[in-house]
């Protein structure tokens, strides 16, 4: 049982049983609330109450194992353990899926491919409340550990999908959607745009952006205005940016937290 949780660290093996790690009760908790199903539970004698509660609250039972510490730490994908994890099902969406419906607004990440950077874009898109992400082949996976413990909980929240590619959705998208990416180097500031239109917003790769053929698929580039002396900004600071000032333009109900 150990070796199989220890095995899900890996891309292939996770993909191979459409399967993925979640570490401690709240992110457990999330997918739960979810609908996301739980195959396997894990936890060390000081959680027993927590691992009993998440028992509670399965309609149907799945394995639960009390570890020692130590060979919860050899499972765990971090320092210090949590002492509680679970064995989900996979949630990505099928591409189809998502172009068969309405979208107003898309964040679509290409080539990402630091797992914090990626766990912060998911993060950021469920804050913004995005229709869903789309990552284009060469991102880091999904279900990396890290991605999963950086987006803390939005794996749950919104529609993912994995491995598409650009050229492709400019033509599933057709004249219904814009896609404009963004880049230090781009024709319009993003103060400029009007996102109260249907827009997908394209990231690029940390080191070199938004490769030149998926570039070529764009309807336009935009850049953040900065005045200071830094040259760039990290790809998810630059997302919240532009996702917020879309939310902003569009209004979206936030109770008293008005935009």
């Amino acid at each position: 049982m150990v070796k199989r949780f220890r095995k899900l660290h890996r891309r292939t093996y996770r993909d191979k049983f459409g399967l993925f790690m979640v570490e401690g009760l709240n992110l457990i908790q999330e997918g739960l609330d979810s609908g996301a199903k739980l195959k396997e539970l894990a936890y060390i004698e000081t959680r027993s109450e927590e691992a009993a509660y998440v028992r509670s609250r399965l309609e149907e039972p799945v394995p639960v194992h009390e570890l020692n510490q130590s060979l919860m730490d050899y499972v765990s994908d971090v320092v210090t353990s949590q002492g509680i994890v679970g064995i989900m099902e996979q949630v990505d969406a099928k591409y189809e899926e998502i172009l068969s419906t309405d979208l107003s607004l898309l964040l679509v990440a290409d080539q990402v491919r630091d797992p914090g950077n990626l766990g912060a874009l998911l993060r950021i898109a469920d804050a913004a409340g995005i229709d869903a992400v789309v990552m284009t082949v060469g991102c880091v996976d999904l279900y990396n550990p890290k991605v999963v413990r950086s987006a803390a909980g939005s794996h749950f929240h919104m529609p993912l999908v994995r491995d598409a590619d650009v050229g492709r959705l400019r033509s599933d998208l057709s004249d219904r959607v814009k896609m404009i990416g963004l880049d230090p180097r781009g024709d319009t500031c993003y103060l400029d745009e009007d996102f109260t239109q249907s827009m997908a917003v394209v990231v690029g790769n940390e080191a070199f952006g938004i490769t030149e053929q998926d570039r070529s698929c764009l309807d336009g580039t935009m850049y953040i205005l900065m005045p200071g002396k830094a040259e760039s900004l990290n790809v998810a600071s630059a997302a919240a940016v532009v996702l917020f000032e879309a939310l902003r333009q569009r209004r979206i109900g936030c109770g008293s937290r008005d935009v």
